[in-house]
Parts: C-alpha cells; structure tokens; sequence
C-alpha cells in the first residue's frame, strides 16, 4: 500500500486538519506534542515546501495554544525552548522526507522508516538544545518512552484518518467487493 500525494484541495484540508490536531493536542496534552508523528505526515502527503509552510504552522499554533491558553512562562528560558522546538520540527520534517527520497516510495515500510527517523532526530536535537538551555532530565528513558508512544498513536491515528480522507480506503473497499471478471 502506497500514501500518494493528493490533489490540491485535499492537501489543504489535510494539512488543515493537522494544524486543527495541533490545537486540539496541545491543549489535551499541553507539552506532548507529535510534532514527529505530524512532520513524517506531511512529508508523505505533500510537496515538501508546503509541507515546511505546514510544519511551521502547527509549531506556531502549538506555541500560541501554550502561552495563550496553557500559561506557559512569558520568559526568555521559555522562548528559546519554544523556537527550539520549532527548528527541531523543521529538521525532523526534512529527515523524514529525506527518508522517503532515499527509499524512492510512500510504503508503509518507508512511513515506519521516515517516522522512526524522525522520532530519533526529533529527541536526539531536542536534547542537544537541552544541553545548552537546560532540561536534560526530561531526555530519561521512562519519559522519552512515553513521548513515543503518544507520537505512535498520533501517527496511526492521523495516518488512517488520511487514508480515510483521501478516498483510498473505499476505493479499496470498493474494488474487493466488486466483481472480478
């Protein structure tokens, strides 16, 4: 099974749902964001500049829902987590399309490859920044596990609801039921 790239207007109402997600998620899970489930998303569903434009929107949307809505600390400390987070979601956007190119496909394989690759960058840039801005210890083994399987989630999650939107899962339906002859 393939993830094709749709038409324009799907695109945008995908992308938009994803943004939506970002909404919805931060203001459930506050800092749990999948910005590593969302970033492999849009590098198999669409070009990879508007998958960038994207990215950054739903990074922006996140970080409005957190300072607006969830109190996060007007600070300088905060800030510079906040666009370091931002600079890591564009990173792991570019790692997992740097997945699918090297594949040469949108299988499912090569979304599990993108998405696992993206989750390590994710983390591993993540604690990078922590190293010069302080937060190490939310890089322990116990909470890193947690953060994957909330990225896992999502990206099954919003995964089939894409198949869903995109009209592949009746076509498939559509074409196991129908007759062969």
């Amino acid at each position: 099974m393939q993830i094709v790239q749709s038409s324009s207007p799907v695109q945008n109402i995908w992308a938009g749902v994803l943004v939506t997600s970002s909404v919805l998620g931060s203001l459930a899970l506050a800092c749990m964001f999948p910005f590593a489930a969302i970033a492999t998303l849009l590098a198999a569903t669409l070009p990879f500049r508007k998958a960038m434009v994207w990215m950054a929107a739903a990074w922006f949307t996140n970080q409005l829902v957190g300072y607006l809505l969830l109190g996060y600390p007007q600070t300088v400390y905060s800030f510079s987590h906040g666009l370091a987070i931002g600079l890591t979601a564009l990173a792991t956007l570019w790692v997992a399309k740097k997945v699918f190119t090297l594949r040469g496909d949108q299988s499912m394989v090569s979304a599990v490859l993108a998405f696992g690759a993206a989750f390590v960058a994710y983390q591993a840039l993540l604690l990078v920044a922590a190293l010069f801005l302080g937060g190490v210890q939310n890089f322990v083994p116990a909470i890193v596990w947690m953060v994957a399987q909330n990225d896992i989630l999502w990206f099954a999650g919003l995964g089939l609801l894409y198949v869903v939107l995109d009209g592949s899962l009746f076509d498939r339906i559509g074409n196991q039921a129908s007759p062969q002859g």
